[in-house]
């Protein structure tokens, strides 16, 4: 287990593709959000049945390495990749404790990625293309935890906050952990120059707000892509998965259910090419994970865009879901992702050109 500079939240659909019960380190259960718009405003988004989880990467991560041992992965701690060698027959992997060889290598080595920038297939995140984002998971007593994010109506589940406003292109967010609070801010690196003193603002007014005191010993930073996909994602016998391919939704910054999908759509093909499997290859891999999500990455573009193009335009759509009951279902769905990126794209345009257009038009020039 290791800390990692992350929400920890979990959307549905993660649930919805993993094959085993992950309930034992789950740390609270969610019914929906709680927005601030820049202004001030609170937007409460509630639903009576479970909209999503957290839990503590260092658990839920730790879960998983444990479920691919069990399934026959062998696991190798403590070891730095020094070079990738892709040759006719095999690719080689040079650490510091000796070398590995096989068929295909899957690269899962983050936004940072070794196998990436070391075969060429990532060229380097430009400013415009990389989130830089501060983290610090908070102790704090579970009752307070629940008087800050309990649900309203009893049910034992927690509201996750979303902060617009502190910064250009970003948020900062409050997630209800089991005995602590994950609260962060990120932004693009183009707008983060004052990154560090909206850190320090958006602690200071949680604080004010709920009458606590934060303990930011347990504090990190991490950088995040948040422009899509990079533009390709393997070799002949190299495949990237996850934060290494630029699988982050640009939108919300949800990047966990991308990297577990790329990783199983990458175990698929790799089964495939080593059994034989006629016309399958490292090519399949990126037209497969192009048809299934690509398309709703691109949305999320679009959407981050948008939303993010400036501190008023956060502010108007922060302020057509609190006057406007349909739109604050759509912007939670949209969030929560709990629809298809497209699908919420599709029906908020049409409410806001419906129902909104002075604001929508404001938005758009």
């Amino acid at each position: 287990p290791r800390r990692k500079a992350c929400g920890g939240g979990l959307t549905l659909r993660v649930k919805d593709v993993l094959d085993f019960d992950f309930s034992s380190v789950v740390e609270r259960e969610q019914c929906g959000l709680r927005l601030f718009s820049p202004s001030g405003l609170e937007i409460n988004c509630r639903r009576p049945d479970v909209t999503g989880y957290t839990v503590r990467r260092e658990e839920f991560d730790h879960l998983l390495l444990k479920k691919a041992v069990e399934a026959g992965a062998t696991v190798v701690q403590g070891v730095r990749v020094t070079d990738v060698e892709e040759r006719t027959d095999k690719v080689k992997v040079v650490t510091d404790d000796g070398t590995y060889s096989s068929r295909l290598l899957v690269g899962a080595d983050g936004v940072n990625s070794r196998v990436g920038r070391i075969t060429g297939l990532l060229p380097g995140w430009k400013d415009d293309q990389i989130g830089l984002c501060i983290e610090a998971s908070v102790p704090m007593d579970p009752d307070d935890i629940m008087r800050i994010a309990g649900d309203p109506e009893g049910s034992g589940r927690i509201l996750i906050e979303i902060y617009f406003g502190a910064l250009t292109h970003g948020y900062a967010w409050a997630f209800a952990k089991g005995s602590e609070f994950s609260l962060g801010i990120g932004t693009l690196v183009q707008y983060a120059s004052d990154l560090k003193t909206a850190w320090i603002k958006f602690v200071n007014d949680f604080e004010q707000r709920y009458g606590v005191k934060c303990n930011l010993s347990a504090q990190t930073a991490a950088r995040v892509p948040l422009k899509g996909p990079i533009k390709n994602t393997g070799s002949k016998k190299i495949m990237l998965v996850g934060d290494a391919a630029g699988f982050v939704s640009p939108a919300t910054g949800e990047g966990i259910y991308y990297a577990i999908r790329s990783g199983q759509i990458a175990a698929e093909v790799a089964n495939e090419i080593v059994t034989g499997v006629k016309g399958v290859t490292t090519k399949t891999y990126h037209k497969r994970w192009k048809k299934e999500y690509g398309k709703d990455l691109d949305v999320a573009n679009f959407l981050a865009g948008m939303m993010f193009h400036s501190i008023e335009n956060m502010e108007v759509v922060c302020q057509m879901a609190y006057e406007d009951d349909v739109m604050r279902n759509y912007t939670m769905n949209l969030v929560m992702a709990l629809r298809p990126y497209k699908k919420s794209r599709n029906q908020m345009m049409k409410r806001m050109v419906r129902k909104h257009l002075t604001k929508t038009i404001k938005m758009l020039i």
